[in-house]
């Protein structure tokens, strides 16, 4: 090859790859910028991909653990506190889509085209590939019994978890005696696919499910999900296991106006005997409503006069609600009552002690006193395009499409705040799995339950 030719093709690649450099320096907020504001880059990480035509396409925090995916069906784990990648695997098909995924205990769950993979989450190793058979509405949500999938047609699946086979035993770790006798009696014994013994469970909305499930309980009485749909329905279901173990429609709630986020859950509260749970549904047409898990009942609807189109955060006794046009309202949690209200604010960060991190309509990261709603600062992140929404810790989780994730902190705060740690420890207790139950004759719950559901309904 020419020497001409050869200089040409090496400047080219000097360039594209001090634009690679640049675009990434310019999505790091700079130690200067950041100590402003009295923060401080905790650490920062970039993800493996293709620089031409991969992308980051969701980031969720679970337990401690940053889980991102790629348009490439990639997921890499990351350690939330100190940015290194735990693993990283290709979890799906590259040339189909992939759902914003969940995990719980242990386990990864991943929705790309139309199978559902679950995943060991703490070394990604693929534990089950699932056919879904319909097509997926949106990512599913883990209980620790099941995996619930929401279907563009008005379907929600719960696929048991019982269809994981069990973990190999470690070669240093011998059966016992009695665990040999077992496994003869297994080898003699008719085996039954697990397919019939423990079938899925199916249960029927109306409207198209396109948005993720949140469980809310999942004790040895059974579980709780809710959804919505795009026909303004909030959805309450509920697996019990003690009585038919079937999924059917404990009652819904009609909002008029379509449901495009995912609701928001503060769970009952340990010190207070008989307290229940309440979940926050926001619709389309800017209302939110406080309803009690157990009864069915609203506690409380607040209007805020505009689209809400992202997930209510629940702080403590704090619920933030930020509206599509701008402006954030800070609710008491139980009553609905509006302590302040932040102009501009079209996203909620994270919040520590004394301050709550939002995003305004120019990309900057807003600091608002968490006492009265004033404004405090602004830190110029406008070249980052994706703000985490982190209702876990007080960290501050930044990333770009092409990869850079960062950690911002408060400088004081070196150990991570963890809000609302008691609740959630109470409710990891309450949520242990259950013994399995006998399996239900019906599998699944039928058009008369959920009929007769919905005839008890208050809400119609």
């Amino acid at each position: 090859m020419p020497r001409p030719i050869q200089l040409i093709i090496f400047l080219i690649a000097v360039i594209c790859s001090c634009g690679s450099l640049s675009a990434v320096g310019g999505e790091l907020v700079p130690e200067t910028v950041a100590a402003r504001a009295g923060l401080t880059r905790d650490w920062f990480a970039q993800v493996e991909l293709d620089r031409g035509r991969g992308r980051i396409t969701d980031v969720i925090y679970r337990d401690g653990v940053l889980y991102a995916q790629t348009n490439a069906a990639v997921v890499h784990a990351i350690d939330a506190e100190t940015g290194k990648t735990i693993w990283s695997q290709q979890i799906g098909r590259p040339e189909h889509p992939s759902m914003t995924p969940d995990a719980l205990g242990g386990l990864l769950a991943v929705v790309n085209g139309s199978r559902l993979y679950l995943v060991d989450s703490l070394e990604g190793k693929l534990l089950r590939e699932i056919d879904i058979k319909e097509a997926p509405g949106a990512g599913p949500a883990v209980s620790f019994q099941r995996v619930y999938v929401p279907m563009v047609s008005g379907m929600v699946v719960a696929y048991p978890l019982s269809w994981i086979d069990e973990p190999k035993r470690e070669p240093d770790e011998q059966p016992s005696g009695e665990e040999k006798k077992e496994a003869a009696e297994k080898k003699t014994a008719p085996q039954l696919d697990r397919r019939i013994t423990d079938p899925p469970l199916f249960c029927r909305s109306h409207g198209r499910a396109l948005v993720q499930p949140l469980v809310t309980r999942d004790d040895p009485g059974g579980e709780y999900v809710v959804w919505p749909t795009d026909r303004g329905y909030l959805y309450f279901g509920r697996i019990d296991r003690a009585l038919i173990n079937a999924f059917v429609i404990k009652f819904r709630l009609e909002t008029g106006s379509a449901l495009a986020t995912r609701p928001g859950y503060l769970p009952p509260d340990p010190q207070v005997i008989g307290d229940a749970g309440l979940v926050f549904g926001v619709s389309g047409d800017g209302f939110v409503y406080a309803v009690n898990e157990e009864t069915g009942s609203t506690v409380w609807r607040f209007s805020t006069g505009e689209p809400i189109v992202e997930t209510p955060a629940l702080i403590g006794d704090r619920l933030y609600l930020a509206t599509q046009l701008g402006g954030m309202y800070c609710l008491e949690s139980k009553t609905g009552k509006n302590l302040w209200k932040t102009p501009a604010v079209v996203q909620f960060v994270a919040a520590s002690a004394q301050r709550v991190y939002a995003v305004d309509r120019l990309g900057r990261l807003l600091i608002i006193d968490a006492g009265g709603g004033a404004q405090i600062d602004a830190v110029p992140i406008e070249n980052v395009a994706e703000k985490i929404a982190n209702i876990d810790t007080d960290r501050i989780y930044l990333y770009g499409r092409k990869g850079l994730i960062q950690c911002l902190r408060e400088v004081e705060q070196v150990e991570p705040i963890f809000h609302d740690k008691q609740r959630k420890q109470a409710a990891k207790v309450d949520n242990k799995p259950a013994p399995k139950p006998e399996a239900s004759p019906f599998g699944a719950s039928d058009g008369d339950e959920t009929e007769k559901e919905d005839a008890d309904n208050p809400f119609g």
